[in-house]
């Protein structure tokens, strides 16, 4: 897996792009938009705090998008990444395929845009290595930059961070996620709206999901309840 540690200071100006600051006025924005889906996604509470994980948290800039009733981790292979997220909740430092965490530790998990810094080889121990850590009937999340949005692929290309990188297609992450044993699949489009627009289109967003055409996708899939 790539290591971000060369990345880390100063990282979300190595984001920018004319093209991406037109759609949002910063990184945070991006970070928002995909944790409303999950948040959307979580079991009830059942009296108590879900536990969520942030797979590759980075500098933990999602925690924020969580309220009082979720307990989120984070969990990443880059100390100064790290660095950053320790002030905005629990982290550890993992091993690039290896969780420090026990069986079924989680409610759901999510990973927002590493895999394609995963080598491909790796996709499905990666993918494996969340399902262990979820409980039974919880879910995992994977978002990715999506290759049929014409914007989202030529930002990409000239990404620095990206840079050695190729977009995953949906089809190919759905194959992976069957591979690694997860259930009851689903798949989602999300960044159809800029930033500016939020106040008066927002509400199209969850409605457009179906359409391949928004900027980034996810694909999500379910650990066996304990009866199966």
């Amino acid at each position: 897996m790539e290591s971000f540690d060369h990345y880390a200071p100063g990282y979300e100006d190595k984001l920018r792009d004319p093209l991406r600051d037109r759609f949002a006025g910063g990184a945070q924005f991006f970070i928002d938009q995909k944790c409303k889906i999950v948040r959307g996604r979580l079991p009830a509470p059942a009296g108590r705090r879900l536990r969520l994980l942030d797979a590759g948290c980075g500098q933990g800039t999602a925690f924020a998008a969580f309220g009082p009733g979720i307990k989120v981790f984070g969990s990443d292979v880059s100390l100064p990444m790290l660095g950053e997220a320790v002030a905005r909740g629990p982290v550890v430092a993992q091993e690039p395929y290896d969780l420090p965490f026990a069986d079924g530790t989680f409610d759901a998990v999510y990973a927002f845009c590493i895999y394609h810094h995963i080598p491909d080889e790796h996709h499905v121990r990666h993918l494996r290595e969340l399902r262990r850590v979820v409980a039974p009937g919880g879910e995992v999340m994977v978002f990715e930059h999506n290759p049929y949005n014409p914007v989202t692929a030529r930002i990409f290309k000239r990404a620095p961070v990206d840079e050695g990188c190729h977009m995953i297609a949906p089809p190919v992450l759905r194959e992976t996620f069957r591979q690694a044993g997860f259930d009851d699949l689903e798949q989602g489009y999300c960044l159809f709206v800029p930033e500016p627009l939020q106040p008066v289109l927002g509400w199209i967003e969850p409605r457009l999901a179906w359409l391949p055409l928004g900027g980034q996708y996810f694909v999500a899939g379910r650990k066996g309840s304990p009866a199966r």
